[in-house]
This record gives structure tokens, sequence and C-alpha cells, in this order.
């Protein structure tokens, strides 16, 4: 399935706070056993169940909480929370033993009530969490002891594993609150938590610390204290960067990374992401359908995009699945750069320019629409400019508006007041895209574009409810060809991950898991004179 972050851009305007003014003047060069990593913008919760931003969700899934099993390096489940686990001969029961000797913060054990609690907060609906669908198969959550807890699904699936995998909450504290309250409780902000780093200290906009739990059984951080600091300007973060105030920089543009390459003080990172940035077409709309769509697709050039706006660092994205994903097929082609074949297409399908003034029309329509793009966010802007110079290489008029975040949600997730968008999503690992892409999750679930394909619906379906990987695997493939015909998004690219620390931090290897993901291992050497 697909983990959505609609506020994956970091849209936040703030005045540079004078506490952190203060906090990095007075402290020249950052302690020993203590690494900063410096930040656009605060986080909006420290609770899975309601976090967008990326980097909260980062911190709750690599350093507070626990899953009950973690991936590794090659995406294989080890231990974590779970001891180990077995499967019923049928794959319908999954049976997870837990260890004993993981303590909340308040020194409360995590048992498998705390298990079965955060899924019974998963999939209701008061609590509105985003990534519920996950749970769709799962029929119960049944406690056998404390420290044994059975999943029972509806049928065997390939990706019961994955499924289960969120980061469990504390019954004794959330039991108390109303299920509707969740997201404005104050635990969002001063979590409870059992992971190998505890909150010591919050202050809004500024300075978020946390300190290594000395009780953490499974692996001890390395280093005492992680703390990130709010710059909300990459100049800003590169200057800090530079004069070593701030020891680790995340999500870079590719400009700002390429002019650290000769820092010595500074090693840089290029790793792999779980983010696909796309045009999506709002497929009701009576011009935009699925012939207009392909051809317009065609009339994108994805490397000049790549070349021109990312350096380079990015690989063009070809369809529904991201290449780590089990089921994704690398012998499907992406829809071609090919505008004389966008023109033909055009022409057949009785969009012309009859006038002679560069804008196709049909029936006393112009082909004209909007891109619309969130302020703040220069990348998206920089493409939409790119794609109305392409789109109207083929002679359709592609206008651009920018919207305020919360503005740009209103209209296009909850009005569906909108032509197309540039947006990216960020996928998951297991092997889920109904969300996005049936027809139910156009009231319930992320297919704001609102396409419709009952054939996509079936397959969604099928693939979804077989166990067998290799059976499944025609089926994905089927589905991942019919979305590239219909072209319900023109898929652009998938970027780099780019990230630069000061030279003293050692052992922070990113993946496709996230740059926290082995922030347990990290650790500072020693600091600059």
């Amino acid at each position: 399935m697909f983990h959505f972050n609609k506020i994956r851009s970091k849209i936040h305007f703030i005045l540079f706070p004078l506490s952190l003014i203060l906090l990095l003047s007075c402290q020249q060069r950052p302690v020993e056993d203590a690494i900063f990593i410096g930040i656009l913008s605060d986080f909006d919760t420290l609770n899975e169940l309601n976090a967008a931003d990326s980097d909260a969700l980062q911190v709750i899934q690599h350093m507070l909480f626990t899953t009950l099993t973690r991936l590794d390096e090659n995406l294989e489940f080890q231990p974590y929370l779970a001891e180990n686990w077995a499967f019923s001969e049928d794959g319908k029961i999954l049976t997870y033993s837990l260890r004993d000797d993981i303590r909340w913060s308040d020194g409360q054990p995590t048992t498998a009530w705390d298990v079965q609690y955060t899924w019974q907060l998963a999939i209701d609906t008061a609590v509105a969490y985003p990534a519920a669908s996950r749970f769709d198969l799962v029929d119960s959550v049944v406690v056998e002891n404390l420290h044994v807890v059975r999943f029972h699904f509806k049928k065997a699936y390939a990706d019961a594993l994955f499924d289960t995998q969120i980061p469990i909450l504390p019954k004794h504290v959330l039991a108390k609150i109303p299920a509707a309250e969740i997201a404005t409780a104050a635990f969002n902000r001063n979590p409870v938590s059992n992971g190998p780093f505890r909150l010591a200290s919050w202050k809004a906009n500024d300075v978020v610390t946390f300190l290594a739990n000395p009780e953490f059984p499974i692996h001890k951080p390395k280093t005492k204290q992680v703390s990130f600091v709010v710059i909300p300007n990459e100049n800003s973060l590169l200057n800090h960067l530079k004069t070593g105030e701030i020891d680790v920089v995340s999500s870079l543009s590719p400009q700002i990374y390429q002019s650290l390459q000769s820092e010595k003080n500074i090693v840089t990172q290029r790793y792999d992401g779980r983010e696909f940035a796309f045009v999506g077409w709002n497929n009701s709309h009576p011009v935009l359908q699925k012939n207009v769509r392909l051809a317009l697709s065609k009339a994108v050039d994805r490397r000049e995009i790549i070349a021109t706006l990312l350096n380079g660092f990015a690989e063009p994205a070809t369809g529904p699945l991201m290449p780590f994903a089990w089921a994704y097929d690398a012998t499907l082609a992406a829809i071609p750069f090919d505008p004389a074949a966008a023109r033909t297409e055009l022409d057949a399908a009785g969009w012309r320019d009859s006038d002679g003034d560069g804008i196709r029309e049909k029936d006393g329509q112009l082909l004209t629409f909007t891109i619309s793009v969130n302020a703040g966010n220069q990348l998206r802007s920089d493409i939409a400019v790119m794609l109305q110079a392409q789109l109207r290489n083929v002679g359709a008029d592609a206008q651009i508006e920018t919207l305020e975040w919360h503005l740009f949600i209103e209209k296009v997730f909850v009005q569906s007041d909108f032509d197309a968008v540039v947006l990216s999503w960020d996928a998951d690992f297991s092997v889920n895209p109904a969300p996005l892409w049936h027809s139910d999750a156009i009231e319930n679930g992320y297919n704001f574009v609102k396409y419709r394909n009952p054939a996509v619906d079936s397959l969604l379906e099928s693939g979804r409810n077989l166990a067998d990987r290799n059976a499944s695997k025609p089926i994905w493939r089927k589905f991942q060809q019919t979305i590239i015909n219909d072209a319900p998004y023109t898929f652009l690219f998938i970027p780099s991950q780019l990230a630069a620390m000061d030279n003293h931090i050692q052992n922070a290897q990113m993946d496709a898991r996230g740059f926290l993901c082995n922030i347990a291992k990290w650790e500072k050497s020693i600091t600059r004179e």
C-alpha cells in the first residue's frame, strides 16, 4: 500500500525564531554526544495516526515507537517488538510472540493489549487514520496473553506481514481519550513512547530534542541526544551546516547538494527514496478524457525536466508501482515522449487548430486548462512552467495557478475544483495501490483524480487477495499496463534523496526506508575546533 503524505513539500512560513538565533550564536559548535539535524519546518505531531509531515513520520517510526518487526537494508523482516512470528497453515492467522522487556517511557510494559488497541484505533473512523486501508483484510486481533497476539485475516494474502507494521501505541494512556479527540490530544506533542529515543523538549518552531532511551534493550543509541533545529530557509540550513552549527540536513535540492561537493568538512549522500512526482488530471473534466490525457502525456519530456530542474538527480517514473515493489514489472514501457504522435492523436480526437492561433479547439471549446501547484514549492512551480511550454508545443493551452497550501488542499482534495495538479506521493513497501486507483477510493481514499475503471477495480481486488506472489504477478502486470494506458496521471520522475552531514558524523547510512532508518547507529566522533 501507499503511505500518503500530503504535506510532503513542507509548506510553512515562519519568521526565523529569535531563540534559535540565540541558541546557535551562544553555541559555536555542537557538543559531543549530541547530533543536530536541520529541518525546514516544525513537526505537526508525534502520533502516527494523524501525522502528515515527512520528518515527523521518520521520528515516529525510527526513534520513538516500535513496530512488531522492522525491515533491514535488504527489505527483509527482522525481529523488533516481536521476537518471532508464524502463519497458520492456511495463511489466515499470523501469531506474534512479543518481547517482555520493552517498556513505555512511563515505566509500564508494552504488551499484546497495546498491539490490539493500536489496531482498534487505526480502523476507527473517528480517528481518520490516513492509512487505515492497510487493515482492510484484518478481521480481528486477538490477545492470547500479555506477550502473544494473533492477527486473523479475512483471507490469506501476500502482504500480511507488511500491513501489520504500525508503530504501537500505549493503551493505558490513550484509552482514556475519545477516539474523535485523538487528533488534538496532548499526547501528540508529549508522547509516552517505547523506542530507542524519548522526547525531552519541544520548543515550537525552534528546537525539538530527543534523548537516548537508556532502558531500550535491542540496540542502544550510539549518541545521547538528537535535536531537530527548525531553520525555514534552505540557504540558512546550508550556512549552518558549513559552520558546524548543525550536523545533518536531508531533502536537499540538487543545486544545494552539488554546491557542497567541494566542502572539505562535509560528506554528501545520495540514496533511493519512495517518492514519485506526477501530473494528476481531473478524469471527470469534460476536456481531459482518456484520449486527450494520453496524447498530452506524450507531449511531456520527462528527461528534459529531470536534466533542467533536478540536474539529473532523478529517474523517469513509468507507472503506478515503484521499482522496489515486488510486483513491479520492469518490462513495461512508460508512455514515450513523442510530440508528433501527440499531435496526431489530438487531431484524431477532433482537437484541431482551425484558426491558426496555436491552440486547438473542438466544437467551440478551446483545449485549455489550468495546472494548479502549491505556493512555496519552487520545484513544482518550475515543473508547471516547463509543462506549459511542452504542452503548448502540441496545441494545448495550460495556465498555471499557485495556491497557498490550505487553499490547495481545499480546492483539490475537498472540492475537486481543479483541472490538473503537480504533486508527489510517498509509496510504502507493500503492494496495495487501491487507495489511489480503486473507484471506492474516490470517496474513501486518495483517488482525488476520480479515476474509474471497473477492470482496474477487479484487478486490485484479485491481486490483493492472493497469498502467492508469483501467482499474483500477472494480475499486477495487467494493472500497471492498464494504468499506463489510461493515463489518469502523467508519471514524471522518482527523485534521488539528497543529504549532507558534517564529516564527524559516522554510520549515518540512509536508504529507501528513510533518512533516520539507522539513527540508533549514528555517532559523532569528535567536535570541531
